[in-house]
């Protein structure tokens, strides 16, 4: 029973944030109706709708959906005029253009983030509703596009007003805002590489989180620039920070796998890594503390001092190797793990003093302040004409239903079906989320329906109906802020609004509401069933495509005539890692964490690649193996995803060739760029034996429950018995 009650504490206790929150919107969408009403509008329940829609968890994702659905409703209006005035009175045609229009919409959708790509849906759904409307009477359609866009227009400005009043210095909270969450993702780093360097689990699943989560951070980041007005360059900082952050989780998975392979610290290590530790440490507290910014100079100066520690070491152990005395193959190698390790070391500071330099930057700029920072979004093309298919479809679908049945409401059918494949298919599951409209659909209906015919006919004046839709409007609005009811309450405050169908001359009747809203009704159950049945949404089909992209990003990180760039191949396999943490159930599942141990391999072989083809590009490394380096590239850029051991065996080789020729070299500098090589060569090696059926892409890759992965550069999924490799050829 008290597990119950607790599943409702967002209704009988809510948090004074959240009551806040349902109250002041609750109180705008009210206004919005009422000015309605007293404008005389025809649908003024639209206004209403539109408040609730904008409405966000914060002011930047309110401001910032506020403004794309803006620009989105007057571009649909202007396309659902166009629509109406090409083909008046031509169904069997214009059904095919409008489904066209919202295919390639909502498939331009799925390369854009965030309201960006809300504002191309928004295109879709807004002509399609004006379009529909229009139908019958053509001639009505620029009076239709005008209304539609003043309902809008006065939902924006009402909730925009109200919320105003109650965010007082917004700008100063959202810069702080910023400041706090790099911070806080910078203490997070610290706590997963103090984990990483003591060898401990949790520092590799932290790591994972913070992977994970960098996109959402950054999606936040933006809705913060919004609240500021673009003022300063603090925004661009902070995604270099989470770009660096990502770069320096990379570097310590790579770092602590290293440290394993050697069997033991090497001597010169010893200092470094202790010290290296004890700053982490520090740096998660005061990451965590009250001011993290004021924290920044004294890290960056004991970052310093760590890299000329490690420097020191590095060249000590280059001097050991080519000293006078001659030295075994256990001794050398020792002293090759002891400066590749100091070096690595180096290379991730000196991305985490990057890291903490941006830090700061969000809080004080820096003089004549001009940086410009961006992440682009990671595209898939399959995803997007997926999308549009499925949009096109689910338009013919309620269109043709219209024609065939002849339903006076089929209008409003097919209007909803347009507004809602549009709206959910640049989403990455679909078919749950839209489900959860049909849920919100449902609870909407049953309760406009109390409304409407026990509640409203005993009114008579706009003052009851305020008191009359307050309180169910203020339960919506709690129900939005808990994330188990969001998907419900969405839609449940967006339609009840349209469902009760308030005005001034007119009171809805029991046969008008019932053919209306079950006209609504099995609109978003149409979609739903288009969703599930034209090219639904398959986890396994996805992660499979992935593995596809992946092994193609890697032959083009071979080939390219430019070399890439590394934060740009960080910031496209954190996209991938993200999208595998949303989709997954638990991230206990053995499949789940075999696919995100993959995607950081894949990660880690395509910056190796990079890496190597900088040091052949510095053309310091001798003949022999800079010969052996460019033959292993050579592999990866003619690798078409077949079982990777012939591939693992040519830059096995390469590595035999540099590690011999590290002994021989006399050169110090030379000898560094070849122990740097070793390394490299070392990494891909690992990874391609350790991940071989991840990256074997004419299979599909499973791996059974009991298989537990322990660690990168560790393969739990070699045994034969842990993996079930499905004999059908990649397509």
């Amino acid at each position: 029973m008290g597990g119950w009650l607790r599943r409702f504490r967002w209704l009988y206790a809510p948090r004074a944030v959240d009551f806040g929150f349902a109250l002041r919107t609750t109180i705008a969408a009210l206004l919005a109706l009422v000015l309605a009403l007293w404008m005389e509008m025809d649908d003024p329940q639209w206004a209403a709708m539109t408040t609730w829609i904008v409405a966000q968890n914060s002011r930047g994702q309110s401001m910032s959906k506020a403004r794309w659905r803006l620009l989105g409703t007057v571009c649909g209006a202007v396309a659902g005029v166009a629509l109406i005035a090409a083909l008046p009175q031509s169904s069997w045609l214009f059904f095919p253009v409008l489904a066209v229009w919202v295919g390639i919409c909502c498939g331009l959708a799925t390369f854009l983030r965030n309201f960006h790509s809300y504002a191309l849906v928004l295109m879709a759904f807004t002509s399609g509703l004006i379009a529909l409307n229009a139908a019958d009477d053509p001639r009505d359609v620029f009076a239709i596009a005008m209304s539609r866009s003043t309902y809008i227009f006065l939902g924006i400005l009402c909730e925009s007003g109200l919320a105003s009043v109650f965010a007082p210095n917004l700008a100063d909270v959202a810069h702080r805002e910023i400041t706090r969450r790099v911070a806080a993702a910078l203490g997070q780093a610290a706590q997963a590489l103090t984990g990483m360097m003591a060898g401990q689990d949790s520092g590799f699943l932290r790591s994972r989180t913070l992977l994970g989560s960098v996109f959402s951070i950054s999606d936040q980041i933006e809705f913060s620039e919004v609240e500021m007005q673009h003022r300063t360059h603090a925004g661009d900082h902070a995604r270099a920070a989470l770009v660096a952050v990502a770069v320096v989780m990379s570097r310590g998975l790579g770092l602590a796998a290293r440290i394993r392979e050697a069997g033991g610290v090497p001597p010169a290590f010893v200092t470094p890594l202790a010290t290296a530790k004890a700053l982490f440490a520090d740096m998660q507290g005061l990451m965590d503390g009250p001011d993290p910014v004021a924290a920044v100079p004294g890290l960056r100066a004991r970052i310093r001092m760590l890299g000329a520690e490690c420097r020191q070491q590095l060249v000590n152990d280059i001097i050991a190797v080519s000293g006078p005395v001659p030295m075994d193959a256990a001794g050398s190698q020792v002293h090759l793990d002891g400066y590749i390790l100091n070096a690595s070391l180096g290379v991730l500071l000196v991305r985490l003093d990057a890291a903490l330099a941006h830090l700061a930057a969000t809080r004080v700029a820096p003089v004549h302040d001009h940086f410009h920072f961006s992440t682009p979004p990671w595209r898939d093309r399959t995803d997007a004409w997926h999308n549009g298919v499925r949009s096109a479809g689910a338009v013919l679908v309620g269109g043709l239903a219209w024609e065939v049945t002849g339903w006076p409401d089929g209008p409003t059918f097919a209007m909803f079906v347009v507004v809602t494949c549009s709206r959910f298919a640049a989403n990455e599951n679909p078919v749950q989320d839209s489900l959860g409209f049909l849920r919100g659909a449902v609870w909407a209906v049953v309760v406009a329906a109390f409304l409407t015919f026990v509640v409203l006919p005993r009114q008579a004046v706009w003052e009851t109906l305020v008191a009359s839709l307050f309180v169910p409007m203020m339960v919506g609005g709690l129900a939005l802020r808990d994330a188990r009811t969001v998907g419900t309450a969405a839609p449940y405050n967006n339609f009840l609004p349209f469902m009760v169908y308030p005005g001034n001359q007119s009171r809805l009747d029991e046969l008008t509401f019932f053919n209306t809203n079950s006209a609504v009704v099995l609109g978003i159950w149409c979609s739903v069933l288009v969703f599930r049945l034209v090219l639904p949404f398959d986890q396994d089909a996805e992660r499979w495509r992935m593995r596809r992209q992946m092994v193609g990003d890697l032959r083009r990180i071979a080939r390219a005539p430019a070399i890439p760039d590394t934060g740009a191949w960080v910031n496209t396999l954190t996209a991938r890692f993200a999208r595998l943490v949303r989709h997954s159930v638990s991230m206990s599942d053995a499949q789940t964490n075999a696919y995100l141990d993959g995607v950081l391999a894949a990660m880690t072989v395509g910056l190796n690649l990079i890496r190597l083809r900088r040091m052949l590009d510095r053309g310091s490394l001798p003949p022999d193996a800079r010969q052996a380096v460019e033959h292993t590239i050579a592999g990866f850029a003619a690798w078409r995803g077949q079982p990777p051991a012939g591939l693992a065996h040519t830059a096995g080789d390469a590595l035999a060739c540099v590690r011999a020729r590290v002994a021989t070299e006399g050169n110090l500098s030379r000898r560094l760029d070849l122990g740097w090589s070793v390394a490299y060569l070392e990494i891909l090696v690992r990874e391609l034996v350790a991940h071989a059926r991840f990256f074997d892409i004419t299979h599909r890759f499973h791996v059974l429950p009991d298989s537990r992965p322990t660690g990168p550069g560790m393969n739990p999924y070699q045994p034969e018995g842990a993996i079930h490799d499905h004999q059908t050829p990649a397509t």
